[in-house]
């Protein structure tokens, strides 16, 4: 990256290009390059030869971002979707579904190649499929790569806010707009301070907000202008969109039961890590796994994944992609994130939740903002803080219903809800398949804090 950002300054010195094109590695992500135009404000020690040299200008002061291009081969759109093999890009390791969907998500401008090799309503479908990962996304069709080369340069589409901001950030704000426009009895009011759930089952006035007395489920969260208007009739039976909120933790066992192990591949790109770096670790005497051993594994995963989509899709309708936060009550102190797209998921440990680190957001400008996800509706804080569940999910013809009552059945009862965090940990543990754990990141900083006391006692003059 340092290179590239080197090259297109000293480029731009000469002062005779007008527009520059650069065409990424297929398995590169935009969202990793266009960071670089970013421009750093952050005050840096001048005397520090590891600190940030700005000496030089930065690349954002003497070039502009100005398209990020997607290109998708039609021919090849439905296989990827499906797709179980791997990339590899630097430290990242995923499938070829999670880049396009991400490649997709991330550009301005998505070329959608090779139309003369798939049927009309092939093309409609993928056109819509692209719409709903990314309604702002201009989709310029080709033919042999084809294009009016005014459709991909100096369009001025890139905004940085809006490429930051993504489906889960519009998803979240149209929730809260819908959440504040739903009319709770009194009786609810009282049973959610109390116990965190709703005792009546209800739906706002327009039917785009499900409530079970559990969790909240609100409807068409990504807006799109690229697609024809429908009625709300229309839109019950064609759902493309919908948020999942709950104030309960997910038990670690239900959860793989009743939606991981069923419908999604879930573990096997840390299994894909571990072999590689048992290969990289080998000697040259050993032998390593041959191509054909590789794919012998890739084709049964594929057909483990396609029975799955199988199932899956006749359950929950055609999930493209879901994203967000959860909770989990055998790791209640770490927030897990949630990433799926096609047959893959991943739940990884993100951070430690708000209400566990309050001195790094007490006091700062985010404070406002965090404190409305720890407040009730009566304005007291939740007993378990920010802690809770919110998830997008994105596709065409979704089952919200079926998928919220399969997450429903994930969470808490009211019998465990009384055992808390200590008997949820002791209790579930041994079915937690998922083990959100920061344990290695907290070793990291106590090592730090370790390092940091001994500097301390050193300078003090201590032994």
């Amino acid at each position: 990256q340092s290179d590239l950002v080197d090259q297109i300054i000293a480029l731009t010195s000469k002062n005779i290009f007008n527009y520059m094109l650069i065409e990424a590695s297929g398995v590169s992500e935009p969202s990793q390059i266009a960071p670089l135009f970013d421009l750093c404000d952050d005050e840096h020690d001048p005397e520090d030869p590891e600190d940030h040299d700005h000496q030089g200008p930065q690349l954002g002061e003497v070039a502009r971002l100005d398209t990020c291009v997607t290109v998708v081969d039609s021919a090849e759109f439905y296989d990827n979707l499906r797709s179980m093999k791997i990339y590899e890009q630097g430290e990242t390791l995923g499938t070829i579904a999670e880049l396009m969907m991400e490649q997709v998500e991330y550009s301005n401008v998505v070329v959608l190649n090779k139309g003369d090799l798939v049927s009309e309503e092939q093309q409609a479908d993928i056109i819509d499929k692209i719409s709903v990962l990314n309604p702002k996304a201009k989709v310029v069709k080709s033919i042999q790569s084809k294009v009016d080369v005014m459709e991909i340069l100096n369009t001025h589409l890139y905004k940085e806010e809006q490429v930051k901001e993504g489906f889960w950030f519009t998803a979240s704000n149209v929730a809260e707009e819908e959440k504040h426009e739903a009319n709770m009895l009194e009786c609810c009011e009282k049973s959610v301070v109390k116990d965190g759930k709703k005792c009546c089952k209800s739906k706002n006035k327009d039917g785009m907000l499900v409530d079970t007395g559990l969790s909240q489920v609100i409807l068409d969260v990504v807006p799109n202008d690229n697609l024809p208007k429908v009625t709300r009739h229309e839109s019950r039976f064609g759902i493309k969109s919908f948020i999942y909120r709950a104030r309960r933790p997910f038990h670690p066992g239900r959860l793989n039961d009743l939606l991981l192990e069923p419908y999604f591949m879930l573990s096997f790109l840390e299994d894909e890590k571990e072999e590689k770096e048992e290969e990289e670790g080998n000697t040259k005497t050993e032998t390593k796994m041959s191509e054909e051993d590789k794919m012998i594994i890739l084709q049964a995963r594929q057909r483990v994944a396609a029975a799955k989509q199988n199932k899956r899709a006749p359950a929950v309708g055609e999930l493209l992609r879901s994203k967000g936060f959860i909770w989990i009550a055998s790791s209640h102190n770490t927030m897990g994130g949630w990433q799926q797209a096609g047959n893959v998921i991943r739940l990884e440990p993100e951070s430690p939740w708000m209400c566990k680190m309050r001195e790094v957001w007490e006091g700062t400008p985010s404070e406002e903002h965090i404190m409305k996800n720890m407040k009730k509706p009566n304005g007291e804080e939740w007993p378990y803080g920010d802690r809770r569940q919110e998830l997008v999910f994105i596709g065409q013809s979704l089952k919200h219903e079926c998928i919220q009552n399969i997450l429903d059945q994930c969470l808490l009862n009211d019998e465990e809800m009384q055992l808390g965090p200590e008997k949820w940990e002791e209790t579930m543990a041994a079915k937690d398949i998922i083990k959100l754990s920061l344990y290695a990141l907290d070793r990291v900083v106590v090592r730090i804090q370790e390092v940091e006391e001994d500097d301390e006692n050193m300078e003090n003059g201590e032994a």
